[in-house]
């Protein structure tokens, strides 16, 4: 499990793909439309969401010429709901940034 558990997070271990992530939460996108939103290059975008996707954290659809990728909402919103919980009752690193920012 050790080993499984490191590619499961490191798959998570960038900032564009936290963001990408947490985008498609609220509404499916395709590559172009991340990379605009996000303010990356289409290409990082890309290759973000194939590792994305090859861990199963969001899915695709073809979409006529577009690929369409959405979250895995079966387990990525329970997923992230733990996360945020975990947050705001344990993190310390997160609530000395929280604090710093305000």
């Amino acid at each position: 499990m050790t080993e499984k558990c490191h590619l499961f997070f490191e798959t998570l271990g960038t900032g564009l793909k936290i963001r990408i992530i947490t985008t498609l939460k609220e509404k499916a996108l395709s590559v172009n439309e991340l990379s605009k939103q996000l303010g990356q290059e289409r290409s990082k975008c890309s290759h973000a969401l194939k590792s994305l996707w090859k861990c199963g954290f969001v899915t695709v659809k073809n979409k006529g010429r577009e690929r369409i990728y959405s979250l895995n909402t079966d387990t990525m919103i329970p997923l992230l709901d733990i996360v945020e919980k975990h947050i705001q009752k344990y993190c310390l690193v997160c609530k000395k940034e929280r604090r710093m920012k305000k």
